[in-house]
């Protein structure tokens, strides 16, 4: 499966309007804040025993799951093409066999908890909480909508900021460490995406850039914006992966390619890539082979790191990031 899918959930007195944009979607949110019973609108209507007057629509099958691990897993095992909505009371949701289920399935999923899924790669960019936004047009139905929890914030330009950190001392450090000495900044690796929160509550006297693969960066999300209310000099910047940015840097030349950067959704396949962060780095791999920017994660390629893709770099960075100052 690959694109956004709507999803409509609908009694005579709630609606619920959902968008799915990639294989994971969570969604949270305080008790009696309406995800379960959503949930339980879509399994009563499923298995028929809804009132009149309510639907579920959706051009994909629609399906919950629950019961014990063994019976969940099989259930998952039939689906394909499907979206699967897991509420945050089974326990299986939380178990490592279930995991290794979603990533080897071509299904959407929505998962309902307020928890974080450290074994899923999933996306800062989807994480969400349900909103009543009051009553649907002249009727007496109330709406409910999806609102991202982590909406995307930029930095002010000028702000003073003297360590760059990144997750890992893979090629993103090396290219990361070439820029921030273009910058006049440090960089420093956390040494694990779990750690990022960690290094910046141990280094609260820093002003501290924090670069995330946010594509799959979801379940750290919580712990980093923790220690960015204790650390209120710092800043998180999520974009989806590395080889994303080295792509939006304009150091490679693809026809299409600003077509895939524009509408990512349009092009990954969920049975093929397990995150976006999978996808582009299998893109940016396939673009360059047999070339002088054949690229490796694991040991960055020193034709990257002339001076002019340094310069790109940090271009894309600046204007990505910062914030015109209004005069």
């Amino acid at each position: 499966m690959k694109g956004s899918i709507n999803i409509l959930i609908s009694t005579k007195r709630l609606r619920y309007e959902l968008e799915l944009r990639r294989n994971i979607t969570i969604i949270q949110g305080d008790s009696a804040s309406g995800k379960t019973t959503m949930i339980q609108i879509i399994s009563d209507y499923l298995a028929g025993k809804a009132g009149p007057g309510t639907k579920v629509v959706c051009d994909r099958k629609c399906v919950v799951l629950s019961g014990d691990d063994e019976s969940a897993l099989a259930k998952l095992g039939m689906q394909k093409n499907s979206v699967v909505f897991v509420d945050e009371q089974e326990r299986f949701l939380y178990s490592k066999p279930f995991a290794k289920a979603v990533l080897e399935s071509d299904c959407y999923f929505v998962f309902i908890t307020r928890d974080s899924l450290n074994m899923l790669p999933y996306s800062v960019n989807e994480i969400y909480y349900l909103k009543n936004s009051g009553y649907y047009q002249n009727t007496r139905q109330v709406y409910n909508s999806m609102h991202q929890v982590y909406p995307e914030a930029r930095a002010a330009e000028g702000i003073e900021l003297s360590v760059v950190l990144t997750e890992d001392s893979n090629a993103g450090f090396e290219m990361f460490e070439a820029v921030s000495r273009n910058m006049q900044m440090v960089c420093d690796s956390a040494r694990g995406k779990s750690n990022v929160g960690k290094y910046m509550l141990a280094h609260k006297e820093d002003r501290i850039l924090a670069i995330v693969d946010g594509a799959a960066f979801g379940a750290d999300m919580q712990s980093a914006m923790h220690a960015l209310e204790v650390n209120q000099k710092s800043f998180l910047w999520a974009p989806e992966s590395f080889e994303y940015l080295i792509l939006r840097s304009n150091i490679v030349q693809a026809e299409g390619l600003r077509e895939i950067l524009e509408q990512p959704g349009a092009f990954v396949e969920s049975g093929e890539y397990s995150s976006w962060e999978r996808y582009f780095n299998h893109l940016l791999e396939r673009l360059t082979k047999d070339t002088i920017y054949a690229y490796s994660k694991r040991k960055l390629n020193p034709n990257y790191l002339t001076k002019g893709n340094i310069d790109k770099v940090e271009k894309m960075m600046k204007d990505t990031l910062f914030v015109k100052s209004k005069i």
